[in-house]
């Protein structure tokens, strides 16, 4: 082949891979789509009331749950997504995630007297052959590390703040030294003439 049958066929190859990409760009849109509908429509779902941040809205939440009991098993399992330890704090605000433990010692409240909420957990996260000391084994597992993660936000908030507290009161300093040295320059007179 020589050069000038490769310059023909250019346009052609161009032409052909100009349509390849029209097609992957349009499987890719559909693709998208079909992931939207997927996550919007589960998002959605979901009421407003979650998380849970006081007692009286958990003592809420455990009668609702008996009144329907299978909607709002869905609606946990949609929330809690086969992972207890990782999104608790969908189902419970951190506040009250810091007051509860699953048998309620060491001055917390007991978690496993809300026998609804636990056993919509339950079913959430249920996998065949579960015991229910698992479920408690992953309740107070997902308490724990729930605990951390509060705990861990709450330092390095307070850590974020110390440090811009004391970067301000570096840049303050700085600005009254530099005002010293405004003044000291302004009684500095040279004269410069030869």
């Amino acid at each position: 082949m020589d050069n000038h049958s490769l310059f023909q066929q250019i346009p052609a190859r161009l032409d052909q891979l100009e349509k390849d990409i029209q097609m992957l760009i349009k499987n890719q849109s559909n693709i998208l789509a079909i992931l939207q509908k997927l996550t919007h429509h589960d998002i959605h779902d979901i009421p407003e009331d979650f998380p849970v941040n006081t007692v009286e809205e958990l003592d809420k939440l455990d009668k609702q749950i008996s009144k329907d009991v299978p909607k709002y098993y869905k609606i946990i399992a949609k929330i809690i997504r086969g992972d207890l330890a990782k999104n608790l704090d969908g189902i419970l605000g951190p506040d009250l995630i810091m007051m509860l433990n699953y048998d309620g010692i060491l001055g917390k409240m007991p978690f496993k007297q809300y026998f609804n909420v636990n056993n919509a957990l339950l079913n959430a996260v249920k996998e065949e052959g579960m015991s229910s000391r698992v479920y408690v084994q992953l309740i107070r597992t997902a308490f724990k590390t729930n605990k951390g993660r509060i705990a861990k936000r709450k330092f390095d908030s307070k850590a974020k703040e110390l440090k811009r507290k004391d970067d301000d009161k570096d840049y303050t300093d700085m600005d009254n030294g530099n005002k010293e040295n405004e003044a000291d320059f302004a009684n500095f007179n040279v004269n410069f003439s030869f």
